[in-house]
């Protein structure tokens, strides 16, 4: 499973199939996943930070082939227009661009394919019809949170982990995935430190808080 995958099951309520966030916030947060995704694959890198200003930090092509993935291959095909740019601005860029929108269906469809949801339609004040997701197969979910929470209570992570936990972080939803057992304050100050310790989930955190901040601004401006 992706670690789009995986948040894009977190961000859904199991019993009702509602999104626990609005798309703003989970669109951008599976274009990050799937970019992070291509870097962990070794499709895609990102330059060293002790090159010159505008050389450091870059998307670099790594190799040039097609992973076993489908959604992944039509993310590198995309992504190679942005060879050079910062990660975060090609988040940035899907998101703004219609991509990220596209890759939420695919991920949607690919959970309810391989029979952890299922899709239903409905209306909304009887008037806009919208799908939701409700959950067949709770044992992926409960695997993924299982995982979570034990980084949270001190575990180490692994880096798809991290990169989950740096999206739930950024995306408000850490709280509604956490056991029982898990301190809510002990964990947010835990994921911080997990967010910031690993390079890609610092990155994320960063773009999605930056993303986010612009749609405030925007809905301030509007009103």
């Amino acid at each position: 499973m992706l670690i789009a995958e995986e948040f894009m099951l977190l961000a859904l309520a199991e019993d009702t199939g509602k999104k626990r966030v609005w798309d703003m916030s989970v669109r951008p947060a599976i274009a990050a996943a799937i970019l992070v995704e291509l870097i962990h694959r070794e499709r895609l890198g990102v330059s060293a930070s002790d090159l010159p200003r505008k050389e450091r930090e870059r998307l670099t092509l790594v190799l040039d082939s097609a992973t076993e993935d489908r959604i992944l291959n039509e993310a590198l095909t995309d992504a190679m227009r942005f060879i050079g740019k910062r990660p975060g601005d090609v988040i940035t860029r899907w998101n703004t661009w219609g991509m990220s929108r596209k890759m939420q269906a695919q991920v949607l469809q690919r959970l309810v394919d391989s029979g952890v949801v299922r899709r239903e339609s409905a209306r909304v004040a009887g008037i806009f019809e919208v799908d939701r997701f409700p959950e067949v197969d709770p044992a992926p979910e409960q695997e993924i949170r299982a995982r979570v929470n034990a980084a949270l209570l001190g575990a180490d992570p692994d880096p798809r982990t991290a990169v989950l936990i740096s999206l739930l972080l950024a995306t408000k939803l850490l709280p509604q995935v956490l056991s029982p057992e898990t301190n809510r304050r002990a964990a947010i100050r835990r994921a911080k430190q997990i967010a910031e310790g690993e390079w890609a989930g610092g990155m994320v955190k960063k773009t999605l808080e930056q993303i986010f901040a612009g749609h405030a601004v925007a809905a301030t401006a509007s009103s």
